[in-house]
């Protein structure tokens, strides 16, 4: 593990930038989005599938939860589930609590159908990309990605406490 106190290499910032920069805006990036999450009728939009891997994790959601794990503001979420209702894939129904403020937010078919289609290509593209990779530097890979994750979400937390 290295110093969390270490100043890295700017050889290593700028290169991380650069790979930052091309995994969001390459043309790649495009073309793989399209394989994955589809093009046309049938196509689902990357913070759909957010949402719908939740759902299928967990079943059914609080609209709070749903903003909450997504790191969203519950508004994005109110949004999402609308475009998401008119496309057939979600529905949100009054909490059965007590609490009527409360909505909850479920699968339906067509959203439970979609999502395992996604599922289904974003495994198989995955496997053949990690198959470039030895299993221990895939491993290894996927831990440190996990670990940059967790430094990003520890950055924003940190930062928005001294932001005035």
């Amino acid at each position: 593990m290295g110093n969390a106190a270490a100043i890295p290499d700017e050889d290593v910032v700028a290169r991380m930038g650069r790979a930052w920069r091309d995994l969001r805006r390459g043309a790649t990036t495009a073309v793989l989005r399209d394989r994955v999450f589809g093009v046309g009728p049938g196509a689902v939009e990357p913070g759909h599938m957010d949402v719908l891997d939740l759902l299928m994790q967990r079943g059914r959601c609080r609209m709070s939860e749903l903003a909450a794990a997504l790191r969203v503001d519950p508004s994005t979420v109110t949004r999402t589930l609308q475009r998401m209702e008119a496309a057939g894939l979600a529905r949100r129904l009054p909490s059965t609590s007590g609490d009527r403020r409360a909505v909850i937010v479920t699968l339906t078919p067509t959203g439970r159908e979609r999502h395992a289609a996604v599922a289904v290509r974003r495994a198989t593209m995955l496997t053949e990309i990690m198959g470039r990779f030895s299993d221990s530097e895939g491993a290894r890979l996927v831990d440190l990605l996990e670990r940059f994750i967790e430094s990003a979400d520890k950055y924003v937390a940190e930062s928005s406490r001294l932001e005035p």
